[in-house]
C-alpha cells in the first residue's frame, strides 16, 4: 500500500465502505438502506497526513521514527473506533470525553473498555475478522517503542530500533485500516438494520 485508503461513511448508521459508488451516493447503504451523497471520508485528513509522513520516513529508512509514529497512529485510530462505538450506543460528547479521559492507557482501552462496550475481547474480535496475529504484533511494536523511549532499570536503554520492526509496523499500519473498518461495521453500523454483504471493495 502506497497511501492511506479511502472509505466512505453512511451518515445514518456509520457503515464504512471503499466502494466509490457508495461514496458518490449511487449505491445506498447496504446496512440501513440510506441514500444520498453526504458521505464523510475515513480516515480523517489528520490521520492521512500522519500516514503520509510515516511512509516518507520509512522510505528514508528512519526505523525509530516509523515505529514511534505507527504506535501513535494505531492508538489514535483505536480512540476513533471506541468513540464511534460510544456514539452508536447513544453517548453524547461529554460522556464520551469522560470515558476516554478516564481510560487513557492503551492497555486499559484494549483490555477493559473495548470488551465492556462490545461484549468481546479485542483479540477475539480481531481473530474472528481474520486478523488473529494483529493484537500480538501490535504489542510487540508498543514494546519496542517503549523500550526505545523509556530507559529500563532492568535491561538498560535500547539504543536503536531495527528495520525489521519498522517493516512490521508498516504491515500493521496497512492492516489497521481494514481491521478497524470491519470492527466499525460490526459494532457501530446499525444492528437494527438487516445485515448483508459489504459493498464491493470493502
Amino acid at each position: 500500500m502506497d497511501a492511506a485508503p479511502t472509505y466512505f461513511e453512511c451518515p445514518q448508521c456509520g457503515f464504512l465502505s471503499a466502494d466509490p459508488s457508495f461514496g458518490t451516493g449511487e449505491t445506498p447503504c447496504p446496512y440501513c438502506g440510506a441514500a444520498g451523497d453526504s458521505r464523510r471520508v475515513f480516515p480523517t485528513e489528520r490521520l492521512r497526513r500522519l500516514d503520509s509522513r510515516i511512509r516518507r520516513y520509512h522510505s528514508e529508512d528512519e526505523s525509530e521514527i516509523v515505529v514511534i509514529l505507527v504506535a501513535a497512529f494505531l492508538e489514535a485510530i483505536l480512540e476513533d473506533i471506541i468513540d464511534r462505538i460510544l456514539t452508536a450506543r447513544g453517548a453524547d460528547l461529554s460522556v464520551r470525553e469522560v470515558v476516554l479521559d478516564g481510560q487513557r492507557a492503551i492497555g486499559g482501552r484494549i483490555g477493559r473498555l473495548f470488551p465492556h462496550l462490545t461484549g468481546e475481547q479485542f483479540e477475539e474480535a480481531a481473530a474472528e475478522l481474520g486478523y488473529e496475529r494483529f493484537p500480538a504484533r501490535w504489542r510487540e511494536v508498543r514494546t519496542a517503542r517503549n523500550a526505545f523511549i523509556h530507559d529500563s532499570p532492568f535491561n538498560g536503554p535500547q539504543e536503536t530500533i531495527d528495520a525489521e520492526m519498522a517493516k512490521q509496523s508498516m504491515d500493521l499500519l496497512d492492516q489497521a485500516y481494514q481491521l478497524f473498518v470491519l470492527i466499525n461495521n460490526r459494532f457501530v453500523a446499525s444492528t437494527e438494520s438487516p445485515r448483508c454483504e459489504p459493498a464491493d471493495g470493502l
